[in-house]
């Protein structure tokens, strides 16, 4: 006679979740372990070095395999003599002007999508509900942008929490937090990326594309004296698009971790290195790079949850849909400014790329128009704020906090860069120099979110003073 065994479900259920909870601890306590090893093993530059030395000779071959099929296909026009060098030059001419207005036609708000290029995302789609446990998920908005859905979220304060100071109306901040400090909070997911449509194609994703975003985005939200709480690409995509507003729209920039548009004078070489790894990785894995690793290198300390976050909104997409990833990493400038802006305008150059396939070197027209733009941003935070050249002519103008991360392991150096060409009468009073978050990384807002929260708070309540006064 068979033997059964009968366990009470309540055991059973225990069980189920005793051994969850062990799983999980352990899951996190190895990717916490793993994080921490590789940010220890590239903080050293001759790691970085060895890392570099290893990737840049793989994707060179790479690059160089991709430029093959053109170069057989084209290779017919050097045989022409120099009506075909002429026509090889003209092609390069052509895609440039083509890669050109199509950024300024983002900008300007004129471009549609093709259907080929944009994925769109559904609200029951499992990357939409992979963190339905965050509070802010029931509180998403969207925009049309060139025919994509973007979307942010907007959170408004509890009463309770306008009636702890007596205030009835508060400045909207633009960043996850501060709820309990009485503040309307926005917080925006690019295009590409979280909650918002997916572009599936790196060659339409452009910087202009991002700054007509925001620009569309205030356009929507209506919002006056706004502070801004801009980290990593964000801030270099604020610093672009502030100068574009009314001067009243936004009049308190919160840089955290981030940038103006690089230059490769910015960063020692320390800091490169690390650039030309992730440079390197993404062209190499083109999507496959999982995006927990890259956090846990940045944030060692990131939990489970907060690693599922940050990875839920591609779950069950194409690989294409993280070319947005793949176009920021590979926007920053990878050769000087002489190269940018002389040495591939000769002849000799366009010859070779019209030789090679013009649409193979595509990230370089990205990096030549954010360059080029580099100048104006720069010019325009340098000045003094009442000369500002914002759409109005009157206001004091947006002042700035610059706040990092003493710990950043990829972008430190930049800190020195935006405080030393931001005009010292736009930096709040309090951090001339800016601040450094002791013991936070790159990402503060995850591992010292209370501290970041209430920077913001002291520099919304500061700015609202000297308003008052």
């Amino acid at each position: 006679m068979p033997l059964h065994l009968t366990l009470p479900a309540l055991h059973t259920d225990r069980a189920t979740k005793l051994a969850s909870k062990i799983t999980s601890t352990a899951t996190t306590t190895i990717l916490t372990l793993t994080g921490h090893l590789s940010s220890f093993l590239l903080s050293f530059t001759l790691t970085r070095a060895l890392l570099t030395s290893i990737l840049l000779p793989l994707y060179m071959t790479k690059f160089l395999l991709c430029l093959l099929p053109a170069t057989l296909k084209n290779s017919i026009h050097l045989l022409l003599g120099p009506p075909g060098w002429t026509r090889l030059i003209n092609h390069t001419d052509t895609f440039r002007n083509t890669s050109d207005t199509l950024a300024q036609s983002q900008l300007s708000g004129t471009y549609r999508f093709k259907p080929d290029e944009i994925f769109h995302v559904e609200p029951n789609s499992r990357g939409w509900k992979e963190v339905e446990g965050a509070p802010w998920t029931s509180e998403t908005e969207e925009f049309e942008v060139c025919g994509a859905s973007a979307r942010y979220v907007h959170l408004r304060p509890r009463y309770s929490a306008v009636l702890q100071d007596g205030k009835r109306e508060h400045r909207p901040v633009v960043f996850p937090s501060l709820l309990e400090r009485g503040h309307d909070v926005y917080a925006i997911d690019w295009l590409g990326h979280g909650r918002s449509d997916k572009i599936l194609k790196t060659e339409v994703i452009t910087t202009e594309l991002h700054i007509h975003t925001l620009v569309k985005f205030f356009e929507v939200t209506e919002l006056e004296n706004a502070i801004v709480a801009a980290h990593d690409w964000g801030g270099c995509i604020a610093l672009c698009t502030i100068p574009r507003l009314p001067r009243t729209t936004v009049t308190s920039l919160f840089l955290l971790n981030t940038f103006f548009p690089p230059r490769l004078s910015d960063c020692s070489l320390h800091y490169r290195l690390l650039n030309r790894i992730w440079y390197c990785a993404t062209g190499l894995l083109d999507g496959y790079l999982p995006e927990s690793l890259i956090h846990l290198f940045l944030s060692p300390s990131l939990s489970l949850s907060e690693l599922s976050a940050y990875t839920a909104p591609y779950a069950d997409l194409p690989r294409s849909s993280k070319a947005s990833i793949q176009r920021f990493s590979h926007s920053v400038p990878s050769l000087p400014r002489f190269v940018l802006f002389y040495l591939r305008n000769t002849r000799l150059w366009k010859l070779c790329e019209g030789l090679t396939g013009p649409a193979n070197w595509d990230s370089l027209n990205v990096q030549a128009r954010l360059s080029a733009q580099d100048d104006q941003v720069r010019g325009f935070w340098g000045t003094t704020r009442h000369q500002g050249s914002g759409s109005g002519s009157d206001g004091e103008g947006c002042e700035v906090a610059v706040v990092f991360g003493d710990k950043d392991p990829l972008i430190r150096d930049y800190k020195a860069v935006l405080t030393r060409s931001i005009y010292p009468d736009r930096m709040v009073s309090w951090a001339q120099r800016g601040m450094w978050i002791m013991g936070a990384g790159h990402l503060p807002m995850e591992g010292r979110a209370g501290e970041v929260a209430g920077l913001i708070a002291r520099f919304a309540g500061a700015r609202r003073e000297g308003a008052m006064h």
